[in-house]
């Protein structure tokens, strides 16, 4: 193996550069080397390169990347259960495991969390290191351009646990991209219906369509709350805001007694919330953060294709082209971008 390797190297002020660096050296005994066969990007990185970057401080000399597909290399002296040649999918949030949220079951809030392309070298490289207990085995049958959606779905099974759908419920998903879309094809599974999407995005529109959604309108041309209540009569069920600054129209238009999830991370937004609505509706306000204890959830469903996830991919780049990706996808031109060493 050479000492060297491409990988991408945030520079500051919105630079991505893609250049040679040293592989990275297994140092503790529960760490294991992967070798990347793709790493997918994901919005998280296209706010870290805004300028100035929104809700994520990164220091320059940092590797982007943590939606990972790789395969293990070497283990550390103490790792027990992998070995190398294994395939795994990586939790990009590591967790110590002793910290107060930690022993509370509450791994994704750990007060020692340390994740991956945000404060330690992540994907978009040809290698790169992870801990033990966050490389979650995948089968060998279980093809890269699945397996990559494990982290994505992961967040949006931790979300899903929470709004605890039934069959014949409605609900409205506020954003078609990537995550939005996993969240339309997890609804259709559990038999919600009607789905309706919201979405300025003729392309993500036109995704939400082919994942299910039974109606999809723009909510620059149209009222959200009349279109769905045209729809639902009362309102949803469930309003799931994917963008991270529409909790006061997921709180207008979901019904009384309805439940509202807030998945988007938006540092910039700062919504007006009329309280009294909250009250009077008795509305179920939820956020949900990242994955937690889900990945082994997230691997199930994607080793028993429950989820039609492949047709939400639309390029596969190499490193050499992430920024090309990352532009895609801050346009709105892309949704799934993979990005491959080579």
């Amino acid at each position: 193996m050479s000492e060297k390797m491409m990988a991408a190297v945030f520079k500051g002020n919105g630079v991505l550069s893609v250049e040679s660096v040293d592989v990275p050296k297994i140092k503790n005994r529960d760490e294991v080397l992967l070798k990347v066969e793709a790493c997918s990007i994901c919005g998280t990185d296209v706010h870290i390169l805004e300028v100035p970057p929104a809700g994520f401080d990164v220091e320059p000399g940092l590797i982007l990347g943590h939606e990972i597909v790789a395969e293990i290399v070497d283990i550390g002296s103490g790792v027990t259960t992998l070995k190398p040649g294994d395939r795994v999918v990586v939790e990009p949030n590591d967790y110590c495991g002793v910290c107060e949220y930690c022993l509370k079951g509450l791994t994704n809030h750990c007060a020692n969390q340390i994740s991956l392309g945000v404060n330690k070298n992540g994907g978009f490289a040809e290698y790169v290191i992870v801990t033990e207990k966050v490389a979650h085995k995948i089968s060998d049958s279980l093809p890269t351009n699945i397996a990559v959606f494990a982290e994505p779905l992961a967040c949006v099974v931790n979300g899903f646990q929470k709004i605890n759908t039934m069959p014949g419920q409605s609900a409205f998903v506020i954003g078609a991209g990537p995550i939005g879309l996993i969240f339309v094809q997890m609804l259709k599974a559990a038999g919600v219906h009607p789905i309706i999407v919201s979405e300025p995005m003729q392309l993500r529109r036109e995704y939400a369509v082919k994942c299910g959604a039974d109606y999809v309108f723009n909510p620059l041309e149209k009222d959200a709350g009349e279109f769905v209540s045209s729809i639902t009569g009362i309102g949803p069920d469930v309003v799931i805001d994917v963008v991270g600054s529409q909790m006061s129209e997921a709180i207008r238009t979901v019904r009384k007694g309805g439940k509202v999830l807030l998945f988007g991370f938006n540092t910039k937004a700062e919504p007006k919330v009329i309280q009294h609505q909250i009250v009077l509706k008795e509305i179920q306000l939820l956020g949900t953060w990242i994955a937690k204890s889900t990945f082994p959830a997230a691997v199930q469903i994607l080793e028993k294709r429950t989820l039609d996830l492949e047709k939400l991919i639309t390029h596969i780049m190499p490193l050499s082209r992430i920024q090309e990706g990352i532009s895609l996808l801050a346009r709105g031109e892309g949704l799934e971008i993979i990005i491959t060493p080579k």
